[in-house]
């Protein structure tokens, strides 16, 4: 025990210290100007250095309401599901076969 003490009394004195009794710390040696600090990300695998350029990332969570205000004009617009035919005006579906551009009256069979 008596070893003990007398190697921490040893440790003690060879730290040099402050007048208030605090230890002396150097302070730790500049950086050199060459050199350009990296920042290490994980999941990119490489130093990024500070070229590197940050997302925005929105500070809350945009509600329901909210978005739907924002995408209502981005909504598909309900298309006409019946129109004219444009040769004889009848009523009919789209992309379906009417009179297959004959004018007049579909009804008459013309020969």
């Amino acid at each position: 025990m008596a070893a003990a003490g007398w190697l921490r009394r040893a440790a003690a004195a060879a730290v040099p210290r402050l007048p208030s009794g605090l230890p002396l710390i150097p302070p730790p040696p500049p950086a050199p100007l060459a050199e350009v600090q990296s920042l290490m990300v994980p999941g990119l695998g490489a130093a990024v250095g500070p070229a590197m350029e940050l997302m925005a990332v929105p500070k809350k969570k945009v509600s329901k309401y909210k978005k739907g205000l924002r995408n209502g004009p981005k909504a598909l617009k309900p298309v006409p599901v019946i129109i004219r035919c444009r040769c004889c005006g009848r009523v009919k579906l789209p992309h379906f076969y009417c009179c297959s551009g004959e004018r007049g009256n579909p009804g008459e069979s013309s020969s």
